[in-house]
């Protein structure tokens, strides 16, 4: 205790307390300020003042912050300045996954209660499990992590904030039939009755950046709108040089992101420079159905011995050996038979590599067509895909040469050995129109007709627990990190409508479109075969079982 305090009674500064309480009701960083102690190891920036002010002046707040600027430490600081400010509020942290959520709110809290220790003689009782966080308060007041999902319905909180709604898993449906009905009730005071000062039912979205097809855009901009009608919202946003510029980031580090032979723009935009990427008026189609179709569990390297499958391989071809935007991608789509001519289709691996000789390409595809069997091999025959074509049709390796199963002209190269393989796709020609074929992607894409495997972040959590070798988990883990970069790819596109033809654009230039062109070869080949087999279909019914012709009675003369 200082010398020379003179303590008075709780009766005697209760009109103080009433006038300090309305004070950091609306500057909660200055409270901050008056409880910490003096060897206190941080002190708050001003971005981090202003967040805080921001919290707790609006119902419905919006930040979308880079990595690295301490948004969920400010998060939950303001949500356990809000269980002490307000006896008996019920408040509540959430993201797509209960335990992200309660190991976000676990951390940070002990980080507050270690910079901050008077903050920790405010709670009664805390509870840190292996997916659930929850603390109680002396006055009453409650802070737990809620799950999104249908166990959650009938619960009752008076706020709460959702971190990373730019996740997969987190649906907007859930969000507005389980989280938002939550906040149902007000807070009611001390005193009795609501109290009308008070900011009720809030909710706050901390995030990162997201695509500008996805819900979580959609709800920033709900926000954003409702800020510049002058209603109860707030959206704010800033990239990393905040966070350089407060040391919590290095430029030095940022640069070296930039420079890893994985580096991404648009995911390092989104992550780091709080850009929401895309287009969302005529992308090719949208995240959310893209995000539906990723359902696989499980890879492929090879055959998987089953007689009713077949394996389609599909390949775009490297425009230029050695060119760092010069990428082959290969994508091997398993089809089972639906018994009616049509086929599940279900990608179950990519591969992508830096551009090399095309007599490199060749040998690579022949291993593929071996490892998984492979009925066909879909190239694009245009241009540099002729060369490769040219080298397929001979003898390159110990394999038997390929011969082209939709083209005379390469007739001449076959020999008493090739195999029927090659499907040479020419998108410039009236048979293969380049139209059609995006057409027919887009349709596959938005009625579910293709699946495709998990995100990397979902492979992982199975991954880790089958594998221990590092080395092991890195091989496991690339055909699903190839299935997050196709998935960039799709998402950097847009369409433009040409009278009757589509046409696909790139919305950055940076991103290439060698995983997306592979598929879509693929699928297009699928379609073609689909639409073959209907046909066989058609002419192998007699028609004449359809009709059933009723004998002439003999009492009837006959000519």
């Amino acid at each position: 205790m200082r010398k020379n305090t003179v303590i008075k009674s709780f009766e005697e500064m209760k009109d103080d307390w009433r006038k300090y309480c309305g004070y950091w009701r609306v500057y909660p960083d200055k409270f901050i300020d008056f409880i910490k102690p003096p060897d206190c190891k941080i002190d708050l920036f001003f971005y981090q003042r202003l967040m805080l002010r921001i919290l707790f002046r609006y119902r419905k707040v919006y930040f979308t912050f880079t990595r690295g600027t301490s948004k969920s430490f400010i998060e939950l600081l303001g949500l356990k300045l809000k269980c002490i400010m307000y006896p008996g509020i019920k408040v509540f942290i959430c993201a797509p996954r209960k335990k992200q959520a309660a190991d976000i709110a676990k951390e940070n809290i002990e980080k507050i209660w270690e910079f901050f220790p008077l903050l920790h003689g405010e709670v009664k009782e805390h509870w840190f499990q292996n997916d659930y966080t929850r603390l109680k308060f002396w006055n009453g007041s409650v802070l737990d992590v809620v799950q999104v999902s249908d166990s959650a319905r009938g619960g009752r909180r008076n706020g709460g904030s959702i971190e990373e709604i730019v996740d997969e898993k987190m649906k907007k449906d859930d969000l507005h039939s389980v989280v938002i009905p939550l906040m149902a009730n007000d807070r009611i005071a001390e005193c009795k009755g609501v109290d009308p000062n008070e900011i009720h039912k809030f909710e706050w979205y901390i995030t990162t950046a997201g695509t500008k097809q996805s819900f979580a855009y959609e709800k920033m901009r709900e926000v954003l709108y409702e800020m510049a009608q002058g209603k109860s919202s707030f959206n704010i946003g800033a990239g990393y040089d905040l966070a350089c510029s407060q040391g919590l980031l290095s430029y030095d580090f940022i640069n070296e992101l930039k420079e890893l032979p994985t580096f991404n723009p648009l995911s390092f935009a989104r992550e780091y420079e709080s850009v929401w990427t895309g287009t969302s008026d005529n992308s090719l189609v949208k995240i959310d159905d893209v995000n539906q179709i990723r359902v696989l569990k499980n890879a492929e390297e090879k055959y998987c011995n089953d007689k009713n499958v077949e394996y389609i391989l599909s390949y775009d071809v490297a425009r230029s050996e050695g060119s760092q935007n010069a990428n082959c991608a290969l994508c091997v789509i398993k089809i089972i038979p639906r018994g009616d001519g049509t086929y599940q289709k279900h990608l179950v691996n990519i591969y992508s590599f830096e551009g090399t000789h095309f007599m490199e390409q060749a040998k690579f595809i022949k291993s593929k067509v071996n490892d998984f069997k492979a009925s066909v091999v879909v190239i694009d025959s245009n241009g540099a895909g002729k060369g490769l074509v040219d080298i397929l049709v001979t003898e390159c390796d110990e394999n038997p040469p390929y011969s082209v199963v939709n083209d005379d002209r390469y007739d001449k190269y076959k020999a008493a050995n090739s195999i029927p393989m090659i499907y040479a796709l020419s998108s410039n020609t009236k048979e293969d129109k380049a139209s059609d074929i995006h057409n027919i992607f887009i349709n596959y894409i938005n009625n579910k007709g293709v699946k495709i495997l998990h995100s990397e972040s979902q492979a992982r959590a199975f991954i880790d627990k089958k594998y221990k070798d590092s080395e092991a988990k890195a091989n496991a883990l690339m055909p699903f990190i190839m299935t997050d970069l196709l998935c960039e790819e799709i998402m950097n596109l847009e369409y433009k409508q040409s009278g009757n033809q589509t046409q696909v654009k790139q919305i950055s230039r940076s991103i290439n479109k060698d995983k997306f062109s592979a598929l879509e070869y693929g699928l297009y080949y699928i379609y073609k075969l689909e639409r073959k087999n209907a046909k066989r279909r058609r002419e192998s019914i007699d028609i004449s079982n359809f009709f059933l012709v009723k004998q002439a009675s003999s009492k009837y003369k006959r000519w």
